[in-house]
C-alpha cells in the first residue's frame, strides 16, 4: 500500500462556467430571455382557463371547466421557453384545482393529469406548483425597451390576484436578480483555492458577504406590499402541496403523488450560497428537506449544485492558509456570517407571515410541508457552526 503521506490524491473537478447551467450572467437564474406569455392555438384552451383562474375559483366553476378540457398533448411545444410556460399554466391550474374549495380534489382530471405528468418528466421536475414556475417564468416586463428591474417586472398568472399576490411572487424575483453577482463569485472563489490564489479568494468572499447582505435587504422588501394576512389566507393556500394519502393522476399509471408545494427552499441561490461556502447541512430535519427540494429546480441549475459541491473546498483552502493570510480568514467568515443574517430574518418574516396566525395547537408548517420554524434554526444553527474559530 502506498503511505497516507505519500499519497497523490485525484484533484476535484472546479465548477464550469455559468453559461453551462442555464444561468446568465446578469440574471442569475432568473432566465435571461423574457419568458414566453401565450402559447399557440391549440393550447388555447389553456391559456383561456389561466386568465380565468380567480373568476372560476370566485364563482364555483374552476373544478367543472377544467373537467371539460379537452385532453392536449404537450408534444407541439417546440421550446424550452414554450415548455415553460405551459409548465406555468399546467401547474397553476392542477393546484387551483385541488384548492378550489375547502375539500381539496384527491385526483386531478386527465385533461390536465396527463399533460403536466408528460412535461414534468421531459423537464425532469415534480408535477407540482413550484419556485421555478411560478417566480423564475412568471413575469414579462411592462416596458419592452427597458431593462428588467423591480420598476418594470408584473406577473404572467396569479391565484386570486391582487397586488399582494402579485408582489410576492416578484419580490422572489427581486431576491433573485439581488443574488445574481454572486455567482460568478461563487465560481472565481472555487477556482482561486483550487490554484492556491489566496488573493483572489479573499476578494470574492468579500464580493459574496456584499452580496449577501443585498439579497437580505431585497428578501425584507417582500412585505412593502405584501399584507401578512392577505398572504396567510389568500395567496399561501393555493401554493401548498399534497400531503398523504396523495394526488391521484386520473389516466397516468402511477401511485397517488405525495408533494410539497411552493417553498423557498426550492430556490436555487440560497443553496448555491451553501454549496460554494461548503456549509453542509448533515442534520436529519434539514439534509432530507434541502435534497428534496432539488427535485423542484431546474435541472441544469441543480447540476450547478452538485458540481459546486462536488469541487475543491473553499473552507478547506482558508482554513489551511489563514495563518499566513489572516484576511482570507476574516473573508471566510464575514461571507458566512452574513448567510447567518439572511437566516435570521426568514425565521422572521416567516413567523410574521406564518406563525402568528397559527394556533397554538397546530405545527407550524410551510407550504413546502416542512415544519419550518425548527427547519430554520436549525439551517442557522448549521451556518453559525462552519464560522472559523
Amino acid at each position: 500500500m502506498i503511505p497516507e503521506t505519500t499519497r497523490i490524491r485525484a484533484p476535484r473537478p472546479r465548477v464550469a462556467a455559468l453559461g453551462e447551467y442555464a444561468i446568465d450572467a446578469v440574471h442569475g437564474f432568473v432566465p435571461a430571455e423574457d419568458p414566453v406569455d401565450a402559447l399557440q392555438a391549440y393550447y388555447e384552451p389553456w391559456e383561456r382557463l389561466a386568465r380565468n383562474i380567480a373568476a372560476l375559483i370566485m364563482t364555483g366553476r374552476m373544478r367543472p371547466a377544467v373537467e371539460s378540457l379537452p385532453v392536449l398533448a404537450p408534444d407541439r411545444l417546440h421550446s424550452s421557453g414554450e415548455q415553460e410556460r405551459a409548465m406555468l399554466l399546467l401547474c397553476s391550474l392542477a393546484n387551483a384545482y385541488v384548492w378550489a374549495t375547502d375539500t381539496p380534489a384527491d385526483t386531478l382530471p386527465a385533461p390536465l393529469a396527463r399533460p403536466l405528468h408528460t412535461l414534468a418528466e421531459a423537464l425532469d421536475r415534480a408535477p407540482i406548483i413550484s419556485h421555478a414556475s411560478i417566480v423564475l417564468h412568471n413575469w414579462r416586463r411592462i416596458d419592452a425597451g427597458e431593462p428588467l428591474s423591480m420598476s418594470n417586472i408584473d406577473t404572467q398568472v396569479t391565484f386570486l390576484g391582487g397586488v399582494d399576490e402579485k408582489w410576492f411572487y416578484l419580490a422572489t424575483v427581486g431576491v433573485e436578480l439581488a443574488g445574481a453577482p454572486g455567482l460568478p463569485l461563487l465560481v472565481q472563489a472555487q477556482h482561486a483555492a483550487a490554484a492556491e490564489d489566496q488573493a483572489g479568494l479573499t476578494e470574492a468572499l468579500l464580493g459574496i458577504r456584499d452580496v449577501v447582505d443585498k439579497v437580505t435587504d431585497a428578501f425584507l422588501d417582500v412585505e412593502r406590499w405584501c399584507d401578512h394576512y392577505v398572504f396567510y389566507h389568500r395567496i399561501r393556500p393555493f401554493l401548498t402541496g399534497w400531503s398523504a394519502p396523495g394526488l391521484r393522476f386520473e389516466g397516468v399509471d402511477r401511485e397517488p403523488l405525495v408533494l410539497a408545494g411552493g417553498s423557498a427552499a426550492q430556490s436555487s441561490l440560497i443553496q448555491a450560497f451553501d454549496a460554494g461556502l461548503d456549509i453542509p447541512h448533515p442534520h436529519g430535519m434539514t439534509a432530507g428537506f434541502l435534497t428534496g427540494m432539488r427535485a423542484h429546480m431546474p435541472a441544469p441549475h441543480r447540476r450547478f449544485l452538485e458540481d459546486l459541491e462536488a469541487g475543491p473546498s473553499v473552507r478547506e483552502c482558508v482554513e489551511r492558509d489563514r495563518c499566513t493570510h489572516p484576511r482570507l480568514g476574516d473573508a471566510y467568515n464575514a461571507a458566512v456570517d452574513a448567510l447567518v443574517r439572511l437566516r435570521a430574518q426568514h425565521i422572521g418574516i416567516t413567523g410574521r407571515y406564518i406563525k402568528r396566525f397559527q394556533s397554538d395547537q397546530e405545527t407550524a408548517k410551510g407550504t413546502g410541508g416542512s415544519d419550518f420554524v425548527a427547519f430554520l434554526k436549525k439551517s442557522r444553527e448549521e451556518t453559525s457552526d462552519r464560522l472559523l474559530p
